[in-house]
């Protein structure tokens, strides 16, 4: 736990620290009695006398006048920007630790506004947790105090983060409700805040898509696209910043501990911008492909790859994936095999179901080109690897998909054998697809 010090305490300190006695302190301005009473809390110094001790004691007057309020809101900050940090980079067990502390301090001090910022985090945790109920109440918590104390960015963010859980819940009316909040908080308020602009349109977009409105759903896509900006990748600055942040941390430096972990967050902050828009911009591409607008989708999945090439992200699979998609709408065979190849190369063994899709793109290609042989071995292979790696629903698909094609291969007997085993496995899992 974190020092919070009394003035008296401050005193005390700062003088044992210098080894001074009370009658050093005192010198020939007061008594050795008199500090005696001021450290011990019994007494209040004048601002003449303050000024003297800080003086005596090397120190500024803003310390020893500091309340203990003052100290638990700069505590608070500390714990919660290191929790912010560690969200993002994915360690959701420490920085529940850092949370907790930051509300036990926010609590025993009545610091509200603190509480409800890591109220906010904690509901983020649990939405990463995918434990929607508890994290969408948390967040409404959060938000009452948000509301009262006029600070109009957390509403909106939360209004953000309210409405992707609900579309995670399938609510989407509600979630449409929450985004247009967020919208009449933003506009209302002059904010200026593109990314935060751009979340609320590409989440209606998304909105629109499930409820099949697809004119809003293209309108807010565009006016999302306007929105989004490439951002520089950061990564290796922020863990120094981080480690300057923890090192003053333990020297018990809270001012420089405090200024370094809030240029780590804002660090985080912008290197989780360029993952969220690479995701967004993933995202459109998709949307803008299954509008049939192919041009639009290149331009966003260009973007997204590029983004994600350059922060290393993971999931630079799943863009190559929609722009191989794309180019077999197109029929273009050589882009296709191109992009495959790349997909190929960035598979790694902890990406085993992406080589799912690379089988059935290249099933797909193999059927454009007429190869038929070529396309029954694909299907054969990605069978086999999903039984292998236990993908009990993709092997159920795969199977159906290797019936269909006996069957219009006039192979009946084959068939047979291949829909009957899909229909079988989907059966023990409980779903059931007319076929």
């Amino acid at each position: 736990m974190m020092e919070i010090l009394s003035l008296g305490e401050k005193i005390k300190r700062r003088r044992k620290e210098l080894n001074m006695t009370l009658k050093d302190l005192a010198g020939d301005r007061i008594t050795p009695g008199q500090i005696s009473l001021v450290e011990s809390g019994k007494s209040n110094p004048s601002m003449d006398l303050l000024e003297y001790l800080a003086g005596e004691l090397n120190t500024s007057i803003e310390y020893l006048m500091e309340s203990e309020e003052t100290q638990a809101q700069k505590i608070c900050t500390y714990f919660e920007n290191i929790a912010e940090s560690y969200i993002i980079s994915g360690n959701l067990s420490q920085s529940e630790k850092y949370i907790e502390e930051a509300i036990y301090y926010s609590e025993k001090y009545s610091l509200q506004y603190e509480k409800a910022k890591n109220l906010y985090l904690k509901g983020t945790i649990y939405t990463a947790r995918k434990e929607y109920p508890i994290a969408q109440q948390l967040l409404l918590s959060a938000n009452v105090v948000f509301i009262k104390n006029n600070k109009y960015e957390e509403i909106i963010k939360t209004f953000i983060s309210l409405g992707k859980i609900t579309i995670s819940m399938k609510s989407y009316h509600a979630s449409s409700s929450y985004l247009q909040q967020a919208e009449n908080v933003y506009k209302e308020n002059n904010i200026g805040n593109d990314f935060l602009l751009g979340q609320i349109y590409y989440y209606t977009a998304c909105i629109n898509f499930k409820l099949e409105n697809m004119e809003e759903a293209i309108n807010y896509s565009y006016l999302a696209n306007e929105k989004f900006r490439q951002i520089d990748n950061k990564e290796e600055y922020a863990k120094s910043l981080f480690l300057l942040a923890e090192e003053y941390n333990k020297k018990g430096d809270i001012n420089n501990a405090i200024k370094y972990s809030k240029k780590t967050l804002n660090v985080y902050r912008k290197l989780e911008d360029v993952i969220n828009t690479a995701r967004i911009e993933n995202n459109l591409g998709k949307l803008f492909g299954e509008f049939n607008n192919i041009e639009e989708s290149f331009i966003h999945l260009n973007k997204a790859k590029e983004l994600r090439m350059k922060c290393k992200d993971g999931k630079i699979v799943d863009t190559l994936i929609n722009i191989c998609e794309n180019y077999i709408k197109l029929k273009d065979i050589i882009n296709s095999k191109k992009v495959l190849e790349e997909i190929r190369d960035k598979i790694d063994e902890k990406n085993n179901k992406s080589l799912v899709y690379y089988y059935m793109m290249k099933f797909r290609i193999n059927m454009i080109e007429c190869n038929k042989k070529e396309a029954e071995n694909t299907l054969i292979d990605a069978l086999n690897f999903a039984i292998k790696m236990n993908y009990t629903k993709e092997a159920a698909d795969i199977s159906i998909k290797l019936g269909k094609f006996y069957e219009d291969s006039k192979m009946d007997k084959e068939a047979a054998k291949y829909l009957s085993e899909g229909v079988e496995i989907f059966k023990r899992i409980g779903i059931l697809k007319e076929y």
